[in-house]
């Protein structure tokens, strides 16, 4: 017996739409400080044109006040400008909040080389559990001023050696219990070129 097309397109489309909802329930998409997962701590950074790369910046990574773990799933840049940047990897990795630059143990906020040289143990970002609520949210206390420092590394390079692009910021996938969302932190990262600027913070000062 032949089947109709419409109607086994339509079967067929209940079926993977049926297989999505078991595994996730899809929340909203939001802004970097709108979700479980907490405000990405972190500046925006322009690398001068003299600098060849590949660097390593780094961002934390905590939750909103009561909100369950959150299980990341994926980084991704958000919008392009000019060439864009290679994207080559995350990691995650946890450290206490006393650890030094200067010895390589402390946070990253950018830093020539990637994979970076640190004494933590280096996370695949997939799959990696956030679990601690972030310090800024919560009164502060002896025990809050020691809580682990949890921290996304991010290795990116350019394009071409005088191409200047970079990214408007991240997007960052992630599973809360059965509720899947994707943030947008707007924490841009840009290489500068020696052509026309690709943002303001690669215009020199007037």
């Amino acid at each position: 017996m032949r089947s109709h097309p419409r109607i086994s397109g339509v079967i067929a489309v209940a079926v993977v739409f049926a297989g999505i909802n078991l595994s996730h329930t899809f929340g909203p998409m939001h802004l970097h400080n709108d979700g479980p997962l907490g405000s990405l701590s972190g500046a925006s950074f322009a690398f001068d044109p003299s600098t060849t790369g590949p660097w390593t910046s780094g961002y934390g990574l905590c939750l909103q006040p009561g909100a369950d773990p959150a299980i990341i799933e994926s980084i991704a840049p958000a919008d392009e400008v000019g060439a864009g940047l290679r994207y080559l990897g995350a990691y995650v990795r946890k450290m206490a909040p006393d650890t030094s630059t200067a010895t390589n143990t402390g946070g990253i906020g950018t830093i020539d080389g990637f994979p970076p040289k640190v004494t933590q143990t280096l996370h695949a970002v997939t799959g990696y559990r956030v679990t601690h609520v972030c310090s800024w949210e919560v009164a502060q206390s002896a025990s809050s001023a020691q809580a682990t420092y949890t921290e996304l590394d991010v290795g990116i390079a350019r394009r071409s050696p005088s191409a200047g692009g970079g990214w408007t910021g991240f997007t960052v996938t992630y599973s809360v219990g059965a509720t899947q969302y994707v943030a947008t932190w707007d924490t841009g990262i840009y290489a500068c070129g020696t052509g026309a600027p690709v943002s303001t913070m690669c215009t020199p000062p007037a």
